[in-house]
């Protein structure tokens, strides 16, 4: 379920397309898979794994960061990092 974070400053449609688009994943061309896995890759570090199963997927965070042994603020941060990069234009 898609809600609006204050702690990204991007509007709220911003915010929706970004979400959306990458719920889309699975359906999205190989070409299109590898820019957000690259996307992550930049935004997360050594995180990318957990941050691309929190974007493209509908599990909630307790559940990536117990997965992950990642800590809730690392888990927004990265999240925050891939809003911020994701392209204007996908």
């Amino acid at each position: 379920m898609f809600r609006f974070r204050k702690g990204i400053p991007l509007s709220y449609n911003r915010q929706g397309y970004i979400f959306f688009q990458s719920l889309l994943f699975p359906e999205l061309s190989q070409r299109d898979q590898e820019r957000i896995i690259k996307l992550c890759k930049q935004s997360a570090g050594q995180y990318w794994r957990a941050l691309l199963e929190y974007v493209t997927t509908s599990a909630n965070a307790p559940y990536i960061e117990m997965k992950h042994h990642i800590s809730q603020s690392t888990l927004y941060r990265v999240t925050r990092e891939y809003y911020l990069r994701f392209p204007r234009k996908f």
